[in-house]
């Protein structure tokens, strides 16, 4: 949507004074000189919408990565050059829009000019750049307009640790994934990082990523009790924001990859609503486990529980209300025998798949978008049982809303 300049703001508040003089006093004039200003303005924005036609008709970019086929974790050099047809009065500039994977800062350059910065690929799979965004002004009138069919060229990136084209293989990160080693030999190991926030302990800070990225960053550990995680993927039914969506899942493989290059290895659950999509039990592959995220899309659940809480949940509940009162044990006695009748395909299905990974922490991945969340609560309650600690990682700003849950984490 275009946005008006101070002069045009400063000609619509003379058409306003008129258009109130004309009224007040009755004075044709000013009316007339009113309507002028306000058809000057109109003719002034539909020039600017042609102008900015012409510049996005003509746009060419010609974009240059200094390798295509990367390690994730990886930085790589981009040059960009734009050109276009800019017409007469009117100011062009342009920044480049990285790969949704990728964090970047690009510039702001003029058409004409060649820009140049760095990129850091975060995630697996084939990606490509955003497109461009075009910011045009004139006298009057101003907009940023995105350009998303200008993306090539497109990026290979294959896991840090696996085989890529160029023969590296496990171990030949070239620097490009830190691991601290002395704490793995002391008992726990790096599962992640995450910015510093008040309360966190010094001693975790991470000083090669803290001076990469200018803010400090503290490492996420495993503890020795803690084996192996079971890490539940819960796919949102639509993505209203895709690129939200994608940053979604670069956090997943970071998980993913940060438990298996701690040597503990991870057990992931794909599910959708009360549909499980995918499971692979304790893998130290990290072929397998990407192989398992791979290709996976919001997905629209066939299935509903209808906000029902499992079984666990309820019979925690039951025991709760035969403790609380010495008339609850009836009541009690009658919810736990409502459970043994009323068992849940789904929460049994994922008892069995926590029983084959065997793991001591559950680290749940969501956009907790609104609704019936009764698919997470039946999969925590499970945890519970089995004494698990839960952990979701959800965007900021949402709450969980599960009972069970041991912390909330921002991804």
């Amino acid at each position: 949507m275009i946005r008006p300049t101070r002069t045009a703001e400063g000609v619509a508040a003379l058409a306003l004074a008129l258009t109130v003089v004309a009224i007040l006093v009755a004075n044709p004039a000013s009316a007339l000189a009113a309507g002028s200003l306000a058809i000057f303005l109109l003719w002034r924005g539909w020039r600017f919408e042609r102008d900015l036609a012409v510049v996005i008709n003509t746009l060419s970019v010609d974009r240059t990565v200094e390798r295509t086929i990367l390690r994730q974790g990886a930085t790589v050099t981009v040059m960009v050059r734009a050109d276009c047809t800019i017409p007469q009065g009117v100011e062009v500039r342009l920044r480049d829009i990285p790969p949704a994977v990728a964090t970047a800062e690009p510039p702001f350059y003029p058409p004409g000019r060649t820009a140049t910065y760095t990129i850091r690929v975060m995630a697996p799979g084939e990606t490509s750049f955003g497109g461009v965004v075009v910011s045009a002004r004139d006298t009057f009138f101003s907009r940023d307009l995105i350009d998303r069919r200008l993306r090539s060229p497109y990026i290979r990136v294959f896991p840090a640790g696996t085989r890529s084209v160029d023969g590296g293989g496990k171990g030949t990160g070239g620097g490009e994934v830190e691991v601290d080693r002395r704490t793995a030999l002391a008992g726990q190991s790096v599962r992640g990082f995450r910015p510093y926030v008040a309360g966190d302990d010094p001693a975790q800070i991470d000083w090669k990523i803290t001076a990469r990225r200018g803010t400090y960053y503290v490492r996420q550990l495993t503890g020795l009790e803690g084996g192996a995680p079971l890490i539940l993927v819960d796919l949102p039914a639509r993505a209203d924001d895709r690129e939200t969506f994608v940053r979604f899942m670069a956090a997943v493989s970071g998980a993913v990859e940060a438990a298996i290059t701690s040597r503990d290895g991870c057990s992931i659950l794909v599910i959708a609503g009360p549909e499980i999509v995918r499971f692979i039990p304790r893998t130290e592959e990290v072929r397998d486990a990407f192989s398992a995220l791979a290709g996976l899309e919001p997905t629209e659940p066939r299935l509903s529980l209808y906000r029902a809480p499992g079984p666990a949940v309820l019979a925690a509940r039951a025991r709760g209300i035969s403790r609380e009162t010495a008339c609850g044990e009836r009541p009690g006695a009658v919810l736990a025998a409502f459970v043994r009748e009323s068992g849940s395909p789904f929460a049994a299905v994922v008892r069995e798949a926590l029983a084959l990974a065997d793991a001591m922490e559950l680290r749940v991945y969501s956009l907790l978008p609104p609704g019936d969340r009764s698919h997470l609560v039946q999969v925590v309650g499970e945890a519970k049982v089995r004494g698990m600690r839960v952990v979701v990682f959800a965007p900021a700003g949402m709450t969980a809303g599960i009972p069970g849950v041991d912390a909330m984490e921002v991804i």
